[in-house]
C-alpha cells in the first residue's frame, strides 16, 4: 500500500486534484441551470464520501483525510483556481491531460488495487455529478444525464484505463 510519503508534492496535489475536477468537467457540460447547485453538492460530497465506498484502500483514504484536514486552503484554492474563467472545452481538455498524468502515476507508485479504486473514486464523482440534477433547468423535464455529461465520462474513463 503507498502513501502519502510515497508521493512528491506534485504528485500528491495531482491525485487530489483529480476527482474534483473530473466532476467540475461534468458539470460543465451539462446544462442544468438550477440544478448546478446540485451537481456541484454531490461533486464534493462524492469527493469527500469517498471513505464509504473504498474500505482498504489506504490511497483514497488519505486522499479524503489531506481534503478534509486541508479544508480552508481548498476554500482558498478554489478562488485561485487555474481553471476560472476555462470554457467547457478547455476544463475538458485539461482534465484529460490530469486524468493521463494520474494514470501513468497511479501505473509506477500504486497498487493495482488502489489504482482501480482511485479510478473508479474518480469517475463515480463524474457519475454523481451527472446523476444529481435533470438537464435543462428545475422544472425540466430533462433526462438525469444530457449526452455532453455521458460524453465527459466516457473520455475520462479512456483517460484513466
Amino acid at each position: 500500500m503507498t502513501t502519502k510519503d510515497d508521493y512528491s508534492s506534485e504528485e500528491w496535489q495531482l491525485l487530489m486534484e483529480v476527482p474534483p475536477i473530473v466532476g467540475l468537467a461534468v458539470m460543465m457540460a451539462g446544462k442544468s441551470g438550477f440544478g448546478s447547485m446540485k451537481e456541484a453538492w454531490a461533486m464534493t460530497r462524492g469527493v469527500l464520501d469517498a471513505k464509504d465506498g473504498y474500505e482498504g484502500n489506504e490511497l483514497v483514504h488519505a486522499l479524503v483525510d489531506a481534503r478534509l484536514k486541508d479544508r480552508e486552503h481548498s476554500q482558498v484554492e478554489q478562488l485561485n483556481s487555474p481553471y476560472r474563467g476555462q470554457s467547457p472545452e478547455e476544463i475538458l481538455k485539461s482534465t484529460l491531460e490530469l486524468c493521463s498524468e494520474v494514470k501513468s502515476l497511479l501505473s509506477e507508485k500504486a497498487s493495482e488495487d488502489e489504482a482501480a479504486g482511485f479510478v473508479d473514486w474518480a469517475i463515480t464523482v463524474g457519475e454523481k455529478v451527472a446523476n444529481a440534477a435533470k438537464e435543462g433547468g428545475f422544472f425540466s423535464s430533462g433526462p438525469k444525464v444530457s449526452e455532453e455529461e455521458a460524453y465527459v465520462i466516457e473520455e475520462v474513463k479512456k483517460a484513466l484505463i
